[in-house]
């Protein structure tokens, strides 16, 4: 009787036992794709990679990181067109006065007549009461009339953008996770930019009549300013070399001072260019472009409209920064040339115009010791 009331003792204990540990069980199981049970929760590994980036990164230096800078000082060469429509040209040999007349008012059907001398930078009325008869008169109905001049420009450009970043397309088809490379594939834009158109010639000529010869600039150098949007895109790119196409777009003026604002009308302009770039670092990079751009503007009033044309080809060469995610370790100590981490932060271990992670004993940089 004892040995039966023994054995049943040992089998309750046992019974409830396992009753405790499967309920143990059941709040420690989670679902797997593994067959048979898992005890304890596997880590978020992607989670805890994310915390240590957020811990060793400084977010504002990789955010600003995400935006350039550039500067391009060029050379270039304009040619300039000033087609006349709607107008007479006429020179009267006796003073020497060339001007124009809107259409038909040099036949004096109208008294005062309305005559111009300037129409490069103003409307500049002049008192003409008759046209005398020696004078020399081209209708702008009856022959295509345009005076030509041409010149050269040195442009200054100052620019700011925003990259998108290249996909590791190849990464991608193998694990269908997105890795950015530190190529650009995108950098949208704008800026300001400073330059001076300079006439070689002071006269504009034409090639209708030898007798009305060439018009006197009032200006023979006019200073502009634009500002402009820009969108780079990269068509090419082979290690430390790449290709873009760069347009630009926007508004742009001569200096006050040298037109009369008040009868100039400008048009936008746009700029074409190709930018063959070279990476010094991830950080530092310069480029040459050369460009083709089209401006125009038209000095106007209710009885003529003037149109002047500019077409500009320059080469610009230019230096791009970007301002690094990682600051140099201060400890003069540490002279790890690739990016590391140091005291729960990640350092570079070159200057921001050098190439990061070389080879060990490449390009080695000697801090001079303390003392």
């Amino acid at each position: 009787m004892k040995n039966k009331s023994f054995l049943l003792l040992i089998f309750l204990t046992f019974t409830l036992s396992h009753q405790a540990e499967a309920q143990l069980f059941k709040r420690k199981k989670k679902k797997t794709n593994v067959s048979g049970f898992v005890i304890e929760e596997a880590p978020d590994l992607e989670k805890q990679e994310k915390q240590l980036q957020r811990r060793l990164v400084n977010p504002i230096r990789k955010t600003i990181n995400r935006f350039n800078f550039s500067i391009e000082k060029g050379v270039g060469y304009f040619s300039y067109r000033n087609p006349l429509t709607d107008v007479s040209v006429i020179r009267d040999p006796r003073g020497d006065l060339l001007y124009i007349v809107p259409l038909d008012e040099e036949q004096g059907l109208t008294t005062p007549i309305n005559a111009f001398d300037n129409w490069f930078t103003d409307l500049t009325p002049i008192g003409i009461e008759r046209i005398d008869d020696d004078s020399h008169i081209v209708r702008t109905d009856t022959s295509s009339f345009t005076y030509n001049n041409n010149g050269r420009i040195n442009p200054l450009t100052f620019r700011f953008s925003l990259s998108l970043k290249k996909l590791d397309k190849g990464h991608y088809e193998r694990t269908k996770e997105k890795i950015y490379l530190d190529d650009d594939m995108i950098r949208i834009g704008g800026g300001i930019g400073f330059g001076s158109l300079k006439f070689r010639n002071p006269a504009s000529t034409q090639d209708v009549s030898d007798l009305l010869r060439g018009y006197t600039l009032p200006e023979t150098k006019l200073s502009t300013t634009k500002l402009f949007g820009s969108l780079s895109y990269n068509l090419y790119t082979l290690g430390d070399y790449s290709i873009h196409a760069d347009v630009l777009g926007g508004v742009w003026k001569v200096k006050a001072k040298q037109v009369n604002k008040e009868v100039v009308n400008y048009d936008p302009f746009f700029n074409i260019g190709v930018m063959f770039q070279m990476k010094f670092s991830k950080y530092f990079k310069g480029y040459i472009r050369p460009s083709f751009e089209m401006r125009s503007y038209t000095v106007s009033n209710d009885l003529v409209n003037i149109q002047h044309k500019f077409s500009v080809f320059s080469i610009d060469l230019g230096l791009l920064f970007k301002y690094p995610i990682y600051p140099r370790n201060k400890y003069k100590a540490d002279q790890v040339q690739m990016e590391h981490i140091f005291n729960n932060k990640i350092y570079r271990g070159r200057p921001f115009y050098r190439k990061q992670n070389p080879r060990f004993g490449q390009n080695r940089i000697r801090r001079k010791p303390n003392g």
